[in-house]
């Protein structure tokens, strides 16, 4: 059965279809556009369809969305939080509710890909970092300022001149500019490197987010990449979605 999928951020909530742990028909949308969002929900819905939602927003931003969906859509509305038991992954936090449930999710679409040892990177505002065992055990991970906020925080505490021209091409920064692109990347390159070219079996690295492209030359060779993380994780609880796991995940 098909399901309607909603990622919901802070700033911007993604929208498909599941079919069969598969994702389509992938929008955007500004989380705060109420008319723009209810006009994708109508498209996507079809009848006897449920629908499931990933939400990093505030409570009111969510119970607001998750209201607007359940008016549209027959089945049920259930929301996925990070406590919740979810297919191929292990929550490892100590503190499990304390976990993004965007990462979870994450973690879900890359073991989905890649049955085996993963480090799962989400490169948009911040930049998060996550291993799994092959297992599935979540391991730990960390959390960075994303490449714009890396480049915004030192432009704002320093006096270095804000330009943002840079050459992408180069290894070693030749100007102000190009030193401080290329330090941003090598940063987040070199924790990934840190913990995932030196473990034996050696990981493998799955990339998505905005700044993926920006980021996959300084990575290990052999890293994939795999657009609307949270979409996929979705689509693939959804799929997975038997009467004894519905009852166990959070419904609202």
């Amino acid at each position: 059965m098909n399901a309607l999928l909603v990622d919901l951020g802070n700033t911007r909530a993604k929208l498909a279809r599941a079919q069969g742990g598969q994702i389509t028909d992938v929008c955007s949308v500004s989380a705060t556009d109420v008319q723009a969002l209810a006009g994708h929900v109508t498209r996507l819905v079809e009848p006897g369809m449920d629908a499931w939602v990933a939400s990093v927003a505030g409570a009111d931003a969510t119970a607001a969305v998750v209201a607007l969906i359940a008016s549209r859509v027959d089945g049920p509305v259930r929301q996925i939080r990070a406590v919740d038991p979810v297919p191929l992954v292990s929550n490892g936090y100590r503190k499990p509710e304390q976990l993004g449930v965007d990462r979870l999710l994450a973690m879900v679409a890359a073991r989905a890909r890649v049955a085996a040892p993963v480090c799962v990177i989400d490169a948009g505002t911040a930049v998060t970092i996550d291993l799994v065992d092959a297992s599935g055990q979540h391991l730990g991970g960390f959390i960075l300022p994303g490449l714009r906020m890396m480049r915004e925080s030192l432009l704002a505490g320093t006096s270095i001149p804000s330009d943002a021209e840079f050459q992408p091409g180069d290894e070693l920064g030749r100007d102000t500019a190009t030193a401080v692109a290329l330090g941003s990347r090598y940063a987040i390159a070199g924790v990934v490197e840190r913990f995932v070219v030196n473990t034996e079996p050696r990981m493998h690295v799955v990339l998505g987010g905005g700044d993926a492209r920006e980021l996959i030359a300084f990575l290990p060779s052999g890293c994939i990449t795999l657009d609307h993380l949270v979409l996929r994780g979705l689509a693939v609880v959804a799929a997975s979605g038997s009467p004894e796991c519905v009852g166990l995940l959070s419904c609202c």
